[in-house]
């Protein structure tokens, strides 16, 4: 993606910012849709419930079951005599965080106390990427404790706090997700049980967002990204070889689960698979799914990026202008794009 796109697609979409549905009196698929068809290289604007009409018995749509936990968290610094943001993600090895503000000038030694009288130590610097740290942490500190007086991770363009309800989905049940997979947000139980009267099938994977999707100065020179834990269970992976064995077209609703099934492919299809992936998916990669349901993505990101691989650059182009003549909302509780690839 050259820089005359993503700064084009950067004046689309800056101030417009999504607002949770719930808020203002409407159904969680009251929202636009950009429905792309990369084969014909057309795309039309639509209503997220006109889903109906476009799935039916020949797709399979796999949704990502990992629940969002409270990870954004205050801790007071004597260092420098105040109350610190920052969030809390996870790293193989263990739990990293990421500093906000005016925490971003702590070093290696600093330590931030919390609430309940533990602490966290920043000892080293991602050398990956420099935005995250490790961190060491007190004997009494207790995650799960802590999370219940924890926020939801939220940055500038939504200085709102949320509840518990705002961040669940018709699948999530898997805690895990330090920042919000909301590609499935708009699902309904109604609109869900009318694609599955309709034959659309369903199938769940795993993968747990970590913090932050990565800016282009941070993964331009790179082939991986943060590491993410993910799950695909084997009688998932049956499922879908079965799908595509009889001509059904498999559709990834949320990048998370194009990076969970990319991750869990092999020579013979898609396997049983769990663990850690930094798979960064380019649009040069092979493609082994038909399509994906996600959200409006920032121009310079990793997620944008990866939806080269479903369609020409120059169709998600013309595609995000004319969404952004059709009043559309970006971020996590704004409109969905489809891409049929």
């Amino acid at each position: 993606m050259n820089n005359l796109l993503a700064q084009s697609i950067i004046e689309m979409h800056t101030g417009r910012v999504g607002f949770p549905t719930e808020f203002l009196n409407k159904e969680r698929s009251d929202v636009n849709l950009l429905a792309i068809n990369s084969a014909k290289g057309t795309y039309e604007i639509r209503r997220f419930s006109d889903l109906v009409s476009l799935l039916g018995p020949d797709y399979v749509l796999v949704f990502n079951n990992s629940l969002t936990v409270r990870s954004g968290f205050t801790g007071y610094s004597e260092e420098m005599k105040a109350f610190l943001h920052f969030n809390m993600g996870y790293s193989r090895s263990g739990m990293i965080v990421e500093m906000r503000d005016e925490a971003k000038k702590l070093r290696a030694g600093s330590r931030l106390k919390l609430l309940d009288g533990s602490w966290i130590e920043l000892t080293d610097r991602r050398k990956d990427f420099p935005r995250f740290w490790e961190i060491s942490t007190s004997e009494n500190f207790d995650i799960e404790f802590i999370r219940r007086s924890a926020d939801y991770i939220t940055y500038a363009h939504m200085p709102v706090k949320f509840g518990d309800e705002i961040y669940a989905g018709p699948y999530t049940r898997i805690p895990g997700s330090v920042e919000y997979p909301s590609a499935s947000r708009p699902f309904t139980k109604e609109l869900i049980s009318i694609l599955e009267k309709k034959g659309t099938g369903i199938e769940t994977v795993t993968l747990h967002c970590n913090l932050s999707s990565l800016d282009a100065s941070e993964f331009s020179d790179s082939n991986l990204l943060l590491e993410e834990y993910f799950e695909v269970k084997e009688d998932v992976a049956q499922s879908l070889n079965s799908a595509i064995a009889k001509g059904k077209k498999i559709i990834a609703v949320g990048t998370t689960v194009v990076r969970a099934l990319e991750s869990a492919w092999g020579k013979n299809g898609f396997m049983e698979s769990a663990g850690f992936t930094n798979l960064f998916i380019r649009p040069d990669r092979k493609l082994h799914l038909d399509g994906v349901i996600t959200g409006m993505h920032d121009p310079t990101t990793s997620h944008l990026l990866m939806l080269g691989i479903f369609t020409d650059f120059s169709i998600i182009r013309s595609a995000y202008q004319t969404a952004y003549e059709y009043d559309f909302k970006w971020h996590e509780f704004g409109d969905s794009c489809i891409i049929f690839s």
